[in-house]
């Protein structure tokens, strides 16, 4: 009987004194990106998406409709 208290004190203290078990935290899943393409404005090179470019006659792509005009001028 005495053997048996002396085990279960032992095993109480382990559980004291052993380290805590650490949370596994997940990892922050990726951000979909929206797939959208940036395009550089044919007259001044500044990036903006393909859906806010304003395309020309000639097919290229600008920033606003100055750049645009510049560049029908231009070409």
């Amino acid at each position: 009987m005495k053997f048996l208290f002396i085990l279960l004190l032992a095993w109480i203290i382990w559980l004291l004194l052993r380290p805590a078990p650490q949370r596994k935290i997940p990892p922050h899943p990726p951000r979909e990106r929206d797939g959208e393409n940036m395009i550089p404005c044919a007259h001044c090179g500044v990036y903006a998406l393909e859906r806010e470019m304003l395309r020309a006659k000639n097919g290229r792509c600008y920033c606003s409709p100055e750049h645009r005009a510049a560049g029908e001028k231009n070409a």
